[in-house]
């Protein structure tokens, strides 16, 4: 039993009698070649065809090949070059051509008498003959092997591949098979129709191998949402961005808000413990070095004259990331760039704008010669580029950890101006107890209302929705 295509196939190959290859069975059956190929594997095994195979090699032009084409060979440059002049000097042409390049068209256009050299000096002789045309015939595949024997030996201008072709014949036992066999017996669908006519009275069932394996199906897709935050990720890391590692979602008080100099008599310390979520029955978190809260504690002592260690110890869900920026400044590399997208827990009253959980992008930059300024082209490229914002506007602000400090704004397409985070250079003051003594950048920014404005909604929560109609990105 053989399938629809390989009885199109087989019956070509006995109208044609001859060997044909896989592109001449595709332009005559206007059956892809990939098909092509997949039936005359099982035609093979059924010994209904002779199946041969020829190696062939291929010259096709490189990178290089094909960027001399638009420019013209180094020998064809250099001879129009000294041409014009007449005569040029060795040191103008070495800040004008590549070494290589130099060294070669000179060699080939001395060997050939179109030019000489005395005394420093490249002198023009006469034209003499450069093979320009040839790279367009291997680019058209039309070259014939005395052309080519010269750029086979030149460096990255052409590359050999080796591609196998293969040629089918209908055999003996294909030609008596064929003469026996007629489509039309047999039912293809087990459909309605095949029962209620009863086609199988008169008709055989095409049967079916089971254990054949096919290609898997690609069924459903990602959530819009899911999507948008991979895009972000790939676009950092095509930056030079490095993922922070060390996230938990459950943290100490420590690392949320004593590590980021923020005093734990504060007002911001005290919303936080109002907009927070602590752990029940833990009354201890240790995940920080014994030393590096004794550095805190002195410098929260110093300025603040504050601190209590009990406080440092208490658990609690992540409320930003910064907290793990902070971390990551325990054995972040100079010059470094780090991000990270994670969930972040804050209480508050849920409408479009608010959700008790969201995720988060946080970022920094540690270098000798960064600046504000620099921060602030980061954030512009980020946000207008790749989330596709109309706008960016930046405002004046203040964070315990950052100074000088932004909020950062941008333009929803219905929602207008909406707030997406905060940034800033890291205070001295945090830096000191993590050693370090040079800038480092920070922002935080709200990545849901970035995906708000990308997919073009206007409610948060349909981020958390089973809605797969969402705006393509």
């Amino acid at each position: 039993m053989i399938s629809e295509t390989e009885y199109i196939i087989l019956k070509l190959l006995s109208e044609e009698n001859k060997y044909l290859s896989i592109k001449e069975i595709s332009t005559k059956t206007n059956i892809d070649e990939y098909k092509i190929l997949r039936a005359l594997g099982f035609l093979k095994e059924k010994k209904l065809i002779e199946l041969k195979e020829e190696r062939i090699k291929r010259y096709i032009l490189t990178n290089l090949g094909e960027e001399y084409i638009k420019k013209g060979l180094p020998e064809k440059r250099l001879l129009e070059y000294i041409k014009e002049r007449k005569e040029v000097g060795l040191e103008e042409l070495k800040k004008i051509f590549k070494s290589d390049e130099l060294n070669f068209a000179l060699g080939y256009l001395r060997k050939n008498g179109g030019v000489k050299i005395e005394n420093g000096k490249v002198i023009y002789i006469k034209d003499v003959e450069i093979k320009q045309e040839v790279l367009n015939k291997i680019k058209d595949g039309k070259y014939n092997e005395d052309e080519i024997k010269e750029f086979i030996n030149r460096k990255n201008i052409v590359d050999i591949k080796e591609e196998v072709m293969y040629y089918a014949k209908i055999s003996e036992d294909g030609l008596k098979f064929l003469s026996s066999y007629n489509p039309e017996d047999y039912i293809k669908e087990y459909n309605r129709e095949v029962i209620e006519k009863r086609l199988y009275k008169n008709k055989k069932f095409k049967p079916y191998d089971i254990h054949i394996k096919v290609p898997p199906e690609e069924i459903g897709k990602k959530n819009k949402y899911l999507l948008f935050l991979d895009n972000i990720r790939e676009e950092l890391i095509s930056m030079g961005f490095e993922e922070m590692e060390d996230y938990n979602m459950i943290i100490s008080h420590f690392w949320d808000l004593d590590s980021l100099f923020v005093p734990q008599d504060h007002p911001a310390g005290d919303i936080s413990l109002m907009d927070a979520y602590y752990i029940k029955g833990i009354e201890v978190l240790p995940d920080f070095p014994e030393d590096l809260l004794e550095r805190v504690k002195n410098t929260h002592i110093k300025y603040f004259r504050i601190f209590d260690d009990k406080a440092a110890y208490k658990p609690m869900l992540i409320s930003h990331i910064t907290a793990i920026s902070a971390r990551t400044l325990l054995k972040a590399k100079k010059p470094g760039k780090y991000f990270l997208i994670e969930k972040v827990f804050r209480y508050d009253t849920i409408d479009a704008k608010h959700f008790i959980e969201f995720n988060q992008l946080e970022g920094i930059i540690l270098d000798e010669d960064i600046t504000f300024v620099d921060l602030l082209g980061i954030l512009k490229d980020l946000i207008v580029n790749v989330v596709k914002a109309k706008n960016v506007k930046f405002y004046p602000a203040f964070f315990p950890f950052t100074e000088p400090s932004v909020e950062i704004y941008a333009e929803h397409k219905e929602l207008g101006w909406i707030e997406v985070g905060g940034a800033g250079v890291f205070r001295e003051e945090l830096l000191k107890p993590f050693n370090i003594n040079y800038p480092v950048l920070a922002w935080g920014i709200g990545i849901d209302r970035l995906a708000m404005i990308s997919l073009n909604i206007k409610d948060i929560r349909e981020l958390h929705t089973r809605d797969l109609n969402l705006k393509d990105i």
